[in-house]
């Protein structure tokens, strides 16, 4: 995991929020810490709130933990490896075009 910390990911609030560009900040165990990009103030991502962050290889679930400006702790709830996930997408709905 530490191979994805300042990389561009995406957060959206769940279950049907949009997606907001962020830098993962770090992980420590099961607390994962996100700087925002600034976002709109219509926007509200505040600690309760359950959210998915979308890396490059793993897909995060979680509860927001708490807030201080731009900066975000999620609690962990599942980490889906986005390559395993596509695999078993696949075999749920079948190759594409049928």
């Amino acid at each position: 995991m530490s191979n994805e910390q300042d990389q561009q990911v995406t957060v959206r609030l769940l279950p049907d929020g949009d997606p907001y560009p962020a830098l993962i900040g770090g992980l420590d165990g099961q607390l994962l810490r996100i700087d925002l990009s600034p976002i709109p103030a219509v926007i509200a991502l505040n600690a309760g709130d359950l959210v998915e962050v979308t890396c490059p290889k793993t897909l995060y679930l979680g509860e927001v933990r708490s807030r201080q400006g731009e900066t975000m702790i999620i609690g962990v709830e599942h980490s889906l490896d986005r390559e395993t996930l596509a695999l078993i997408q696949q075999v749920w709905h079948g190759p594409a075009g049928q």
